[in-house]
Parts: C-alpha cells; sequence; structure tokens
C-alpha cells in the first residue's frame, strides 16, 4: 500500500474523530437521530449521546491500524467498512443518484446528439430535426413544454433545497466508505489471489450474475411509469398528477432503464467496443476500468442503501419494500457482474 493511501486514511481518520467529538459534545451539531428527514437508516434510531462516541472510535481506530502491518490494515478496514457502509449509511445515496442521473442522463443525450450532428452523423442530424420540429410545434399550440421542463427542475431544485445540509453528510459518509474500500482493496490485494477466482470460468458465472442485476431496477421503472397513467402506484398520489410530476416519473423510469441497458454492457460487445453511435470514441476499445469503475459504484451505493431499506422496511412491516427496491440483491449482484467483467476483461492483450 502507498504511502498516499495511507495519508489519505489518516488525515480521514482526524476528520472523522473531530466529527464525533461534535457530534458527542454538541447536540445541536448532530444530523440524525429521531428528528432526522432521512428515515431510511440506523442513525435514525441512535442519537448523538451514542453515535458520537461510536465516531469517535472509528477515527481513532482508523488512525491506529493505518500505519500498520498488512494483517493490521485488513482488519482495521473491515471494521471500518462496517461502521460507515452499515451504521452511518442511509437509502438517501440512491435518491442522489437517481434524481443527479435523471437531470444528467437527458443532458448527457442531447450531447451526444450535439456532437453527432456536428460530425454530421444520421442519428444527430435526425436528433436536431426532431428537437426543432418538436420546439416549434410546441410554440406553436402553446403547449408549454420548456416551462414543464423548467418546473421539473424547480422541483427537484426544492426537494434537495428542503433536506438542507443533510443529504451533504450522506455525500460525506459515501466518500469515507468509498475511501476505506479502497484501503481494504489495496490491503488485501497483497496477499495471494483466491485459487477459485477463475478468469476463463467468469464468463459463465459473470453472465448469470450480470441478467439478475439487470433486471433488479425493472420494478422501480415500472412503478414509476405508472405514474404517466390515471392509475399511479403511490399511495400518496392520485390520478390527477401535475405534468411535471408526470415527467419526473418517466425520467426516473428512463434513468432506473438506461442502468439496466448499461449493466447487459457487461456481457455485451458494446461493452467492450464502444459503438458506432458513440461520438468520436466510436470503434474503440472500452477501458476496463471505466465499466468498473461505474459498475463498481453503482453496486457500492447500493450497498450503502441496504441496510436502511432492511431496517425501514422490518419496522414499517413493508417487505414489499425490498421488492421495489432490492438493494441488497441488486448490489451483490451488480458487484459480481462487475469483478467478472473484469477478470475476463484483464485476460484479453490489449486492442482486442
Amino acid at each position: 500500500m502507498t504511502r498516499n493511501i495511507r495519508m489519505l486514511g489518516a488525515l480521514l481518520s482526524i476528520a472523522v474523530t473531530a466529527v464525533g467529538i461534535l457530534w458527542w459534545t454538541t447536540p445541536a451539531s448532530y444530523p440524525f437521530g429521531a428528528a432526522d428527514r432521512v428515515k431510511v437508516s440506523l442513525t435514525h434510531l441512535l442519537e448523538h449521546d451514542v453515535t458520537g462516541p461510536m465516531t469517535v472510535a472509528a477515527g481513532l481506530v482508523g488512525l491506529a491500524v493505518i500505519f500498520g502491518p498488512g494483517p493490521v490494515v485488513r482488519a482495521g478496514a473491515v471494521a471500518e467498512l462496517l461502521f460507515f457502509g452499515v451504521v452511518l449509511s442511509d437509502a438517501g445515496i440512491m435518491s442522489v443518484f437517481a434524481y443527479g442521473l435523471a437531470i444528467l442522463g437527458p443532458v448527457a443525450l442531447l450531447g451526444v446528439v450535439a456532437v453527432g450532428a456536428a460530425r454530421g452523423k444520421a442519428f444527430g442530424l435526425v436528433g436536431v430535426a426532431a428537437l426543432a420540429a418538436l420546439a416549434a410545434a410546441d410554440t406553436i399550440t402553446g403547449f408549454g413544454a420548456l416551462s414543464l421542463v423548467g418546473r421539473y427542475l424547480d422541483n427537484v431544485a426544492s426537494d434537495f433545497a428542503s433536506f438542507g445540509g443533510r443529504l451533504g453528510w450522506t455525500l460525506a459518509n459515501a466518500a469515507a466508505c468509498a475511501v476505506w474500500a479502497v484501503i481494504a482493496v489495496k490491503a488485501f490485494g497483497t496477499g495471494e489471489r483466491p485459487r477459485w477466482i477463475r478468469p476463463e470460468s467468469a464468463h459463465r458465472w459473470g453472465r448469470i450474475a450480470t441478467i439478475g442485476a439487470a433486471l433488479c431496477p425493472l420494478p422501480y421503472a415500472l412503478y414509476r411509469l405508472t405514474w404517466l397513467t390515471p392509475w399511479p402506484t403511490d399511495a400518496d398520489v392520485t390520478g390527477t398528477l401535475r405534468a411535471d410530476t408526470r415527467l419526473q416519473g418517466l425520467l426516473l423510469a428512463f434513468a432506473a432503464l438506461a442502468g439496466a441497458a448499461l449493466t447487459l454492457g457487461l456481457i455485451s460487445r458494446w461493452g467492450e467496443v464502444f459503438p458506432r453511435w458513440v461520438p468520436i470514441v466510436h470503434g474503440r476499445p472500452v477501458p476496463v476500468g471505466l465499466p468498473v469503475i461505474a459498475g463498481g459504484t453503482v453496486a457500492g451505493l447500493c450497498c450503502l442503501a441496504s441496510p436502511g431499506l432492511v431496517i425501514d422496511s422490518v419496522l414499517r412491516g413493508q417487505p414489499g419494500a425490498l421488492l421495489l427496491w432490492p438493494y441488497p440483491l441488486w448490489g451483490t449482484l451488480l458487484a459480481v457482474a462487475v469483478l467478472a467483467y473484469w477478470l475476463r476483461r484483464r485476460a484479453v492483450p490489449a486492442g482486442q
């Protein structure tokens, strides 16, 4: 393990210790507990006099183990991952991710169309023509599609603003968990590789895991698509949804469907070579790290959201939530699928 990684772990541990002391000694600074707006978490059940000392302990343990020998670092990294990945985790991380994808996805699609049009590609020219026709129709009919998009973005911004800095703690915890995940990978990677890892068999078991992972977001996509019908499957809304709310459901469903499609790329040709419709890099090999980092990040987010979702579903007596948001299964299957992709691709010489 490099010195820089160890220093990063040490600095993180110092910051964690300071935060723990602040929470322990200043109850008003504590963002969790019974008053927390994010209910789908373990910290919703814990007050500052419990979480504060635990956070101080996590910081001190991190400082104590980060510069130790391999076995000590490995044990400490596992303990830190359990703390940040279970105790301080909450399902709000998936809300941040889903809404971010719902906003950035269409923007990225418009970018692809624009670049394609600039390069004279047929799909880009058709896309620009379609957008121009829609804009003209919107102006002539007065439908107000542009104002609809504006209201949607305003709704999303208002939702995030209503949480104040609470989602910032969700992101900070995810970052701390990611740092310790890197430390753990580096620490465990220095030992002998398990014999059960066989690159030649990764295609077989990876295919099963990938298909399973791709199916996991589909129930949520169907759930959001019902917002486009007169019979939305949400107990808090009626059949008279506003147009901007229906647009929100459509974009979230699109994000879930895009996630399923991208997951299948782990076992598809276009997951190894950029397809023709991708601007600039089409025809080039997909860097192994791109799907691994992207898929591994989503798998990690699912795992971070799992403890809070399981606890909340048990307390509410609503196990069906795990069918709609199968984060534990999704995170596990996606992690296995990404591992299989990495094992399979790393065995292929560069450029093939």
